[in-house]
């Protein structure tokens, strides 16, 4: 990405626009592992089993979807 050359004011909406981006990533993760869970369940009739195992699975990469995105910007900074 090209360096910005606006003010600091003016880049923080474009750095919260990407957080907000990362927020929704991790909801989006939940949702669908959670709702991938629940149509395994539904097939093998082990309802919550796997919609609950799914939920967290997606959780979990959800998260590790932030942390290595806040640790490659945090690598960039000088």
């Amino acid at each position: 990405m090209p360096p910005d050359d606006r003010p600091p004011d003016a880049q923080g909406y474009g750095q919260g626009y990407a957080y907000f981006g990362m927020a929704l990533n991790f909801t989006v993760a939940i949702l669908l592992f959670g709702g991938l869970g629940w149509v395994v369940d539904g097939w093998l009739h082990t309802r919550p089993l796997v919609a609950v195992a799914g939920a967290f699975l997606g959780g979990f990469a959800g998260f590790m979807s932030i942390y290595y995105r806040v640790k490659r910007d945090t690598e960039k900074k000088p």
